[in-house]
């Protein structure tokens, strides 16, 4: 039995996600270079956790104790808490890093003790390491199986009776079968794709819009064969015979969307100016091949138990998908959260091409709405969240009784009290103010710090209409940048 290593950041989503996935996803490539050094083929499964194989390392460092001694001192450079764990399947290392990490050494698990090690996992560690469904683990439980253990005595042919494909999937985490290959010699699948350009690409957006029509043609042929991908090799090569190979795992399948979406992460980390990385490309991109490691039988559609229904999603799939067929100049966006204090910038727009809708998950960790942003920026704006924001600031003058243009001292004071806002045609009467209130983003970035001051007006119109604007003054400049109503 091929014995499984699992390198685990068990906080990386909460010190990285809140900055969003690209963020999350980008800031881990680094430490999995590093990996790479030690083991030629990693698999990432997500961002802060990847997997690989130990035969060969092993060997080479002279024992398990010793290889993951290696990678906890190469990851573990202020990267945060790191989990090293190796045992003889993948459900079980990743459980293993967990403790590591809390033990704050490596944890070696033998095959003498696997049995006795899943026995005595909670059952939560299903759903949250073997991406069984939450709603079959809490029926576990209710069901009075707290354990592993537990759930390994039911045997398979009950599990299977009773959940069907799910049943024999969780039996085979609980007993330490489940097999997943490492391999980059295997054969390629009929599946296999490879997208080949005369030009060097240089950046990622165009490496992901080149290869978009072969990774759809190859996702066509196997979404007609009744299957869909779970595992997946990307490799890509430069002109000058460089080449970054990588795994990537989804155990939900991958659509068109998010295997663009992994080929962007992969990049991003890695096309970088030479300056930047010692072991930046010297080169653009000239090929690309994406082979499918492991396609399972496509489970068929429900409606969700508690609340919507997942046909929804795939009607706006589809939508999404005619509307940009419709011409090359009609364009698709979804919001995506990217943090900040300022709220103009708070969400950018993303290609609908290049991001999973269909998933459920993935979409709101896009926006925010996980327990993994739910930190908020020190200075953000409290809720609740404005109704309009500008998406390009206006252009606005603020007077005093004199109809002279009110500004802000060095000590963060106005210059005299404002009691009116003209933008354009229009002339509001200022009835109160907030603020202001100092401002300070990105300042370890000298190429995105800035700095401002943001205020709330209540205003009232001819009309007789109250409303709050939110503006900010930067370089002498006020700017209405959103609306309460």
């Amino acid at each position: 039995m091929s014995r499984t290593i699992a390198v685990v950041f068990p906080y990386w989503e909460k010190d990285h996600g809140r900055f969003g996935e690209h963020h999350s996803f980008r800031s881990f490539e680094p430490i999995v270079r590093r990996i790479s050094e030690i083991s030629a083929v990693v698999e990432v499964v997500e961002a802060g956790t990847a997997v690989m194989t130990a035969k060969g390392p092993s060997r080479y460092f002279g024992g398990d104790a010793h290889v993951a001694q290696a990678l906890s001192d190469a990851c573990g450079n202020n990267e945060g808490v790191v989990g090293v764990g190796i045992a003889d399947s993948r459900f079980t290392a990743i459980a293993a890093a967990r403790l590591a990490a809390s033990r704050k050494s490596p944890c070696v698990i033998s095959s003498s003790i696997t049995t006795e090690f899943i026995d005595a996992l909670p059952v939560r560690a299903l759903s949250e390491i073997g991406n069984i469904d939450v709603g079959t683990v809490d029926l576990l439980i209710r069901l009075g199986l707290g354990r592993c253990g537990d759930v390994r005595h039911l045997g398979e042919a009950a599990l299977i009776d009773r959940f069907g494909l799910t049943g024999h999937h969780v039996f085979q985490l609980v007993s330490a079968q489940e097999i997943h290959g490492f391999s980059l010699d295997a054969p390629p699948t009929d599946f296999s794709c490879v997208y080949e350009s005369d030009i060097p690409l240089v950046s990622v957006t165009h490496v992901v819009g080149a290869s978009r029509s072969t990774v759809e043609e190859m996702m066509h042929r196997i979404d007609t064969s009744g299957q869909q991908c779970v595992r997946v090799l990307i490799h890509c090569e430069t002109d000058h015979g460089e080449s970054m190979s990588r795994i990537w795992g989804e155990s939900h399948g991958f659509t068109t969307s998010a295997l663009l979406q992994r080929l962007s992460y992969q990049l991003d980390g890695w096309l970088v100016q030479p300056g930047d990385d010692v072991d930046a490309p010297t080169s653009g991109i000239v090929r690309v091949c994406i082979t499918p490691m492991e396609c399972r039988e496509a489970l068929a559609t429900q409606a969700v138990l508690w609340g919507g229904n997942e046909e929804n999603t795939e009607r706006a799939a589809r939508a999404v998908a005619q509307m940009c067929a419709v011409a090359d100049h009609v364009r698709v966006t979804v919001p995506q959260w990217e943090g900040g204090r300022d709220v103009t910038t708070a969400y950018s727009q993303v290609s609908a091409r290049v991001v999973d809708i269909t998933h459920s998950q993935h979409s709101a960790a896009r926006v925010g709405a996980t327990k993994n942003h739910t930190e908020k920026w020190s200075g953000s704006l409290p809720m609740p969240w404005p109704a309009w924001v500008a998406a390009h600031p206006i252009d606005i003058n603020v007077f005093d009784a004199h109809q002279c243009h009110v500004g802000v001292t060095g000590r963060h004071e106005l210059t005299s009290e404002p009691v009116s806002v003209e933008m354009g045609t229009l002339r509001y009467h200022i009835e109160k103010v907030g603020g202001p209130w100092p401002v300070e983003e990105r300042w370890w970035d000298p190429r995105r710090a800035r700095r401002h001051v943001r205020a709330q007006f209540l205003v009232r119109n001819a009309q007789g209409a109250t409303r709050v604007f939110l503006v900010v003054l930067e370089n002498n400049v006020w700017k209405l940048i959103a609306r309460y109503d």
